[in-house]
């Protein structure tokens, strides 16, 4: 039995996607404007960074464009970012060999979050409820911590876990 449910995959067009509350993201510009919530967004040089856009914390997922999907359990939220691997199912047995207490966390940052209801999408584009992840987690503080999953050469994950603080 998987511990992990697995959304489906959502790609962007060369640019980064970004994270935020469903609210949030109706009032993301994407490329429009000078500069735009994408120019913003583009700045980004690290796996993850964060921007408070008029007023709301955004998790931007940075450096390379890759495949991502959400794997949720009771207790946690994962978004996964496809660097490498043969098929989608092995992505999926990687992802539930994914041990938290292991891992080489590279990257730490906060989110204060209000609404429950997040989104993931490209943030070149304005937001299109039929062009994005969902996910949803209590409102609060959130710690996101960011670390590469490589159980095997021929599978890597760039892996962004959300927990409560």
């Amino acid at each position: 039995m998987s511990k992990y449910a697995i959304s489906d995959w959502i790609n962007s067009s060369g640019g980064p996607l970004v994270m935020m509350e469903e609210a949030a993201a109706l009032l993301w510009s994407g490329s429009n404007g000078s500069p735009s919530d994408y120019d913003l967004a583009c700045q980004s040089d690290d796996y993850a960074s964060k921007l408070v856009p008029r007023g709301a914390d955004v998790l931007v997922l940075g450096d390379e464009a890759l495949q991502t999907s959400v794997a949720t359990s009771d207790k946690l939220q994962l978004i996964v970012r496809w660097k490498w691997a043969d098929s989608d199912a092995d992505v999926r047995v990687a992802i539930e060999k994914i041990d938290l207490q292991a891992v080489k966390i590279i990257k730490r940052l906060n989110l204060n979050l209000v609404d429950e209801h997040l989104v993931i999408f490209d943030a070149v584009d304005t937001f299109d409820s039929n062009e994005c992840l969902r996910l949803s987690m209590n409102s609060g503080a959130k710690e996101v911590s960011t670390f590469i999953f490589q159980p095997t050469p021929r599978t890597s994950l760039l892996v962004h876990s959300i927990v409560a603080l």
